[in-house]
């Protein structure tokens, strides 16, 4: 009898085992996916202050005015201000493709790197906010 009982125990174990890798990889899952990206997003203010200079960084604020052509060599320049209009801003020179929603007064999040007062950004990391789909509806009340 103890024969026939061998077999089922051993799919038992192999069952027991498959499941302890199975939750293994899908713990390391999420934790990559939680914690693997740590670019610390700046705001215009505090990339102005230096904090991260030469880092790899995400740059958030608004576009205060660009020129040039971000499929050329020389790129695109544009010129991002701090949210709270502090008067603080930075340069940035992108190139890329241009989503079709880049326009002045929009907000952006763009990837790279901060040196000597010019944010350098990686080709194709340009990407923008649309503030009309966070703001409350005109007429929209709040329960509090």
């Amino acid at each position: 009898m103890s024969e026939a009982a061998a077999p089922g125990g051993r799919r038992h174990i192999r069952l027991v085992f498959a499941l302890v890798i199975a939750s293994l990889l899908g713990t390391f899952a999420v934790y990559t996916a939680l914690i693997g990206d740590t670019t610390p997003l700046l705001g215009v203010a505090e990339a102005s202050a230096g904090t991260h200079r030469g880092e790899e960084v995400k740059l958030t604020g608004k576009v205060v005015s660009h020129s040039g052509d971000a499929s050329s060599a020389a790129g695109m320049t544009i010129v991002l201000a701090d949210y709270d209009q502090a008067g603080e801003s930075v340069t940035v020179i992108y190139r890329g493709s241009v989503p079709d929603a880049f326009r002045v007064d929009r907000s952006i999040v763009v990837d790279g790197t901060l040196t000597d007062g010019i944010f350098t950004a990686q080709a194709d990391s340009l990407v923008t906010k649309c503030p009309s789909k966070y703001a409350p509806q005109a007429g929209a009340t709040t329960q509090g």
